[in-house]
């Protein structure tokens, strides 16, 4: 005898054939709660808010390059209480140690309490002042171009479901970011 025939004889020795249709079942239906808690899962996971931060150059100048923070909802539905939070060592990090007190404070608020985000809308770009990279500057330096630190932002959707994410943030012009772009004649 085969080994298939063998193990198709000990079943049928096991079990009658109520038993073998209520064991299919019982596995059909354990089957159907998996795909059900599955579905759900994905579902939750492509359907919510996925916030980000960046910074992009405002202007630039012979003298300066002025920059935005940018907060952006690229998800499906509305973030609640957005907070973007950084060590007080990295964003040391991002002013130059010269530059004036209020230049600082100026950096340090886009990161504090006070600058929560109640509600951000799925597609919504929110952008606040965010420094200048001044190298000739006679009032001196402000932001350390090219320095990249990491940084959390924390928010909920609708649901109340909460999210934490860690990106990095770096100070550099985007547009051209290899070091060079091409000018367009006028």
């Amino acid at each position: 005898m085969s080994l298939h025939t063998d193990l198709y004889n000990q079943i049928k020795v096991l079990m009658s054939g109520d038993e073998v249709r209520t064991a299919i079942s019982f596995a059909a239906f354990a089957v159907s709660l998996a795909s059900v808690y599955f579905s759900r899962r994905s579902w939750f996971q492509s359907n919510r808010p996925i916030v980000i931060a960046f910074v992009e150059e405002q202007h630039t100048s012979d003298i300066a390059s002025t920059f935005k923070l940018v907060v952006s909802n690229t998800g499906n539905r509305p973030a609640t209480n957005v907070c973007l939070r950084a060590s007080s060592k990295d964003l040391s990090a991002l002013v130059e140690q010269t530059a004036r007190p209020e230049w600082k404070d100026a950096v340090n608020q886009c990161f504090s309490e006070s600058a929560i985000i109640p509600v951000l809308r799925n597609g919504e770009e929110l952008s606040t002042a965010f420094g200048a990279y001044t190298p000739n500057s006679p009032d001196g330096e402000w932001l350390n171009y090219g320095v990249q630190i990491k940084i959390t932002i924390k928010y909920s959707d609708l649901d109340g479901h909460n999210y934490k994410s860690i990106i990095p943030l770096k100070i550099y012009v985007r547009e051209g970011f290899g070091g060079s772009i091409w000018s367009s004649m006028k």
